[in-house]
């Protein structure tokens, strides 16, 4: 997560600004890679663009777990 966060520009990872702009940056550049595919891209988000593309059909627990939640969140603010 450091060198992400390093490649992202952030100084400080405990700046809510510079966090915030580098976890949007992130996603969006996920999003492009996996061609606007949310699943994966929230997939990499959780466990790792590399992990991902290794190893797309097995995501582990926790992951799953994470997509279910934050597509949950995703669709209250949007509804």
């Amino acid at each position: 997560m450091h060198g992400t966060a390093h490649g992202l520009g952030v100084s400080n990872s405990f700046d809510p600004e510079q966090n915030i702009m580098a976890g949007t940056r992130f996603l969006s550049d996920l999003l492009k890679h996996y061609d606007g595919d949310l699943d994966s891209s929230l997939a990499a988000y959780n466990w790792g663009p590399g992990n991902v593309d290794k190893r797309p059909g097995h995501l582990p627990q926790e992951t799953r777990n994470n997509l279910v939640r934050v597509k949950q969140l995703y669709n209250s603010f949007t509804a």
